[in-house]
This record gives C-alpha cells, structure tokens and sequence, in this order.
C-alpha cells in the first residue's frame, strides 16, 4: 500500500522539447504549459531558479515527475 503515495520519479528525456508557458509559472509555484500538441501541469526543473515564466514565453522540457513536466527557461 506504501507504494500508491510514494513520490514521483524523475524521468528526464535525450532531449530537451520545446514548449510554450499557458499559466504563469515561478519558484514553487506550478503552472501549465503547451507541448506537442497538448497541455500539460509545469514546473520548473530546478526549485532554486529565481525566474519567473510569463504566458506565450517559449521553454525547453527536460523531463517529468509524475505527469508534471520539468521546464527550464530557453
């Protein structure tokens, strides 16, 4: 049963994807971005990364927790 609420794995891709931001995105706090054809919950790969991601910004995608992609700014 311990297994259903054990934390997300990290998944990074080859190769970073391009995306675009949908909702705003900053440090600990998540938003959503546009990517390959679909939307998806983003936040950034690196917690630490004092940036904050406006709507229409272009970003890379380098992985996903869970279903939540990872983005870093372009």
């Amino acid at each position: 049963m311990s297994q259903l609420f054990s934390p997300a794995q990290i998944q990074l891709f080859p190769e970073c994807v391009q995306a675009r931001v949908d909702e705003t995105i900053a440090p600990n706090q998540p938003g959503r971005v546009y990517c390959q054809g679909s939307y998806w919950p983003a936040k950034l790969y690196r917690p630490e990364c004092q940036v904050i991601l406006q709507p229409s910004q272009s970003v890379f995608a380098v992985g996903l927790e869970g279903i939540t992609l990872l983005i870093v700014p372009q």
